[in-house]
């Protein structure tokens, strides 16, 4: 599927977006995205796509229920994982071979339209047969809509009067605390303490200070916080939702990473580390002993006599999110 820029997008807009175009066009920013970047994504970079989904909202329709085909046979989950999509697709081919069959334009396509209608078809279909199909019958779906249904034009005079109370006095937030949190981290990715969490600089006093106000008053309470994680340090909490940034890992453990201080197996098990912190928020020389996957090795095997390494990168992951 071809996804582009939409000539038509709102230029302002598009100039807005550009700095979270340039970051995600770098490959490094994929290595692990956070939950609060696939929200970014979905804010900054959704808006500026173009699905390449042309045609009114039938073709549309029929598209978006060929690709869950198409994904579940990627996947290996089989036609059955989709059985709901292949009823319907079935049902469409029915309906237009015997309602439509005098359009010229479904005429010319009933030998694809009674393939993708029998049984047999789907037993052996591939993505390239699907896509192929795809392609051809979806101009045909704007011969779906009935004919002879009247329409009517109804004019009722009403009178409107301006509500004792506005929508916003009434407004209820159904996100849960977590989306909460996710969407304020989105929004102030450039505030200072959230910029020292995502670069790995050490918080302060202040900075947990200012965390605390924001998780357990202005955006929930401690019972809402305690029921959202289990992880205690706020700080570790919101560097597990924004993750680390690359740059910063490359600064601080770029000797570990690609240099010739470690072997190839001790710089991967570095990077599990790191990987675990930006998941978890947090690690510490405890979870090298008791905590999956570490506990699964011999640390003294792996790093010998560069063991002082692996305890420095856990140590500067850890001290950053607590305050000495």
């Amino acid at each position: 599927m071809v996804v582009k820029i939409k000539s038509h997008s709102n230029r302002i807009q598009v100039r807005e977006a550009m700095q979270y175009v340039d970051k995600y066009y770098n490959l490094d920013t994929w290595v692990s995205l956070s939950p609060v970047m696939v929200k970014e994504a979905k804010v900054h970079i959704s808006p500026l796509l173009d699905s390449g989904l042309n045609g009114d909202h039938l073709s549309v329709a029929f598209d978006i229920r060929m690709y869950h085909i198409e994904k579940a046979l990627l996947a290996g989950t089989g036609i059955k994982s989709v059985s709901d999509h292949v009823k319907n697709i079935r049902l469409i081919a029915q309906y237009l071979l015997t309602e439509k069959a005098s359009v010229h334009q479904v005429l010319k396509k009933t030998s694809e339209l009674k393939t993708i209608m029998s049984e047999e078809f789907w037993t052996t279909a591939t993505v390239q047969e699907m896509e192929k199909y795809r392609s051809s019958l979806r101009d045909l779906m704007q011969f779906l809509v009935g004919s002879g249904k009247k329409k009517f034009d109804i004019d009722i005079v009403d009178e409107v009067d301006e509500a004792e109370y506005q929508p916003e006095d009434t407004m209820i937030d159904i996100r849960t605390y977590r989306e909460k949190v996710i969407d304020y981290l989105a929004e102030h990715l450039e505030s200072a303490v959230i910029k020292k969490i995502h670069n790995l600089e050490p918080v302060t006093n202040a900075d947990l200070a200012e965390l605390e106000y924001i998780l357990l008053h202005e955006l929930g309470t401690k019972a809402e916080y305690d029921e959202a994680t289990n992880i205690g340090n706020l700080a570790a909490f919101v560097r597990s939702l924004i993750v680390l940034s690359q740059e910063a890992v490359n600064d601080k453990f770029g000797e570990y990473l690609s240099g010739n201080l470690l072997n190839s197996q001790q710089q991967e098990f570095v990077r599990t580390i790191i990987n675990y912190a930006r998941e978890n928020g947090d690690v510490e020389l405890t979870d090298m002993v008791n905590s999956e996957p570490f506990n699964n090795y011999d640390l003294n095997e792996i790093f010998g006599i560069n063991l002082p390494a692996m305890i420095a990168v856990v140590r500067t992951l850890h001290d950053a999110v607590q305050v000495a």
